[in-house]
């Protein structure tokens, strides 16, 4: 089953691009890396006899074709790109593994389709693990004592080899039971799931310049704060390239804005903040010095350069626009409650609060290229804020409401 010789992967490629539907995993090692080390690529898929369009009960009966690629052995790009070019790619929570193959192979994955993005759609649960997942819809109990085996010591054994096994063998039969019950909704998945195949593509391709904008929760920061932690972002990332080593491991999100927000001025204030990294005190000189440089730039004026919409992001909202976002993520809640999707798929807060922020500044029209009016969410969400926005809808108290309020159209 684990495959270690180029012609075998050429030929499992073959044998995906003439599958109906094909299905992935992957094994890796991650600690102490900046670029995680491929391990192991499972994959699975139905015979080209096997029809999409049969019942769910025979496509769930259907026994799929399972290999391991053994990625410390043999390249398996080849593998990848056949799945890259798939129009039916079924995985579990692939983030992680769509960045790493982007980041390795320069590959994206248009036709992925997340089961725990289903799951969630359909109110199964938010983030639902594989194993809890499977045993709900088809009762089988996966395996999870080699979860945090050593994927990079060979030879790997019987269990390793079964367990990973495993993680793909019933994705094909998760599927089409889910499929079947979302019905249309199954395109608003595809579209979720590709847009998780692309932020991590963009996450793969961050460069030091580009850094600043994957670190989230800076609201807050005034413009200097802001000409920080984009020089803090940048200085980060070239450590970590350096060292091979995670972002985490040389500065956490957190520890990074609250140094962007307080700009200590000499390597003692630097050391001194809370869960600095032992990376980060080591090089305290040259975090103070990239403090001063942002410091010195924003004060020349240089902050002008920064992007519109970045500067618009970190200026705080007014008390009007925040009272917006109070009773819009209230929306989410009912809304949630009354479609069966998980509130987070619909829009977080800080979701409510961009849209409410720009609505208030902007106008409605502004908002239009939000998430919330121009994906699946206009139909569900956004015709609702809209209507809240403009008046035609309100917010009433409603004791018999398990949420305690509900939506009501104006007279």
């Amino acid at each position: 089953m684990l495959v270690t010789d180029p012609a075998e992967v050429a030929k499992v490629a073959a044998q995906i691009a003439a599958a109906p539907l094909a299905a992935f995993d992957v094994e890796f090692v991650s600690q102490d890396r900046l670029v995680p080390t491929l391990c192991v690529v499972q994959v699975a898929w139905l015979g080209e006899h096997e029809s999409l369009d049969a019942p769910v009960e025979q496509i769930v009966a259907y026994e799929p074709q399972v290999r391991l690629v053994d990625a410390l052995a043999v390249d398996a790009g080849p593998l990848v790109a056949a799945l890259a070019a798939h129009p039916l790619v079924i995985a579990h929570a692939p983030r992680q593994d769509l960045g790493l193959f982007a980041t390795r192979f320069g590959a994206v994955l248009p036709g992925v389709v997340d089961t725990q993005l289903m799951a969630a759609f359909l109110g199964i649960g938010d983030q639902i693990g594989l194993a809890a997942l499977v045993q709900e819809l088809i009762g089988v109990t996966l395996a999870k004592e080699q979860q945090w085996t050593a994927w990079e010591r060979r030879p790997l054994s019987d269990a390793q080899l079964a367990y990973a096994a495993a993680d793909v063998r019933h994705l094909h039969a998760i599927y089409a039971m889910l499929a079947a019950r979302l019905g249309p909704r199954v395109e608003w998945v595809r579209e979720e799931s590709r847009q998780i195949g692309a932020d991590a593509t963009a996450a793969a391709a961050v460069t030091p310049e580009t850094a600043w904008e994957q670190i989230g929760g800076a609201r807050g920061l005034d413009v200097t704060g802001h000409a920080a932690l984009v020089a803090l972002a940048a200085w980060r990332q070239r450590t970590a390239i350096e060292l091979d080593r995670p972002l985490g491991q040389v500065l956490n999100d957190k520890v990074l804005i609250e140094l962007a927000r307080y700009r200590p001025s000499n390597a003692g204030g630097v050391r001194a903040a809370k869960g600095v990294s032992p990376i980060a005190k080591t090089r305290a000189d040259d975090i103070v010095k990239v403090l001063g440089e942002a410091r010195a730039e924003a004060a020349g004026g240089a902050a002008a350069a920064t992007p519109r919409e970045a500067k618009r992001e970190w200026r705080a909202p007014s008390m009007r626009a925040q009272r917006w976002a109070d009773l819009m993520l209230s929306m989410v809640q009912v809304i949630a409650e009354e479609s069966g999707i998980a509130p987070r798929l619909l829009a977080t807060r800080a979701d409510a609060e961009e849209a409410a922020r720009l609505i208030d500044e902007q106008g409605i029209a502004a908002a239009r290229a939000l998430p919330a009016f121009s994906t699946w969410r206009r139909a569900v969400l956004g015709d609702v804020w809209e209507g809240f926005l403009s008046g035609r809808l309100a917010i009433v108290g409603d004791k018999a409401a398990s949420q305690g309020i509900r939506l009501v159209e104006q007279g």
